[in-house]
């Protein structure tokens, strides 16, 4: 696939997608021969697994980690980093919860006359 179904695939931008493979978390395309990068099945998968990580937070040096596990097949690498992303997420979304409850609790207490 060339670059610019990837980014309609993954809705990543084309800027995000080069900056992507410059700071190597996914592999350089190979060319077509007119010049135009071209990504595998893998790639897709994997941008569309970036998009996710980051779009919940993680940091992008965790997000390098699962890369280099994902293409290397270490499935295990990638479980642990996956469970622990997680975690992180529960736990934000138990404080989340938290925050909704004294803001809804404080918002009733202001509506009472």
């Amino acid at each position: 696939m060339k670059i610019g179904a990837i980014s309609k695939a993954t809705g990543l931008g084309i800027h995000t997608i080069r900056f992507y493979e410059k700071k190597g978390l996914i592999h350089r395309a190979k060319k077509d021969d007119s010049g135009h990068r071209v990504y595998n099945s893998k790639d897709v998968e994997l941008l569309n697994w970036i998009a996710c990580m980051k779009n919940s937070g993680m940091p992008l040096s965790r997000i390098e980690n699962y890369a280099h596990a994902f293409y290397s097949d270490n499935n295990l690498a990638s479980l642990n980093i996956l469970e622990d992303h997680l975690n992180n997420l529960y736990q934000q979304q138990a404080d989340l919860q938290h925050y909704i409850d004294v803001t809804s609790e404080k918002v009733a207490r202001l509506k009472k006359p």
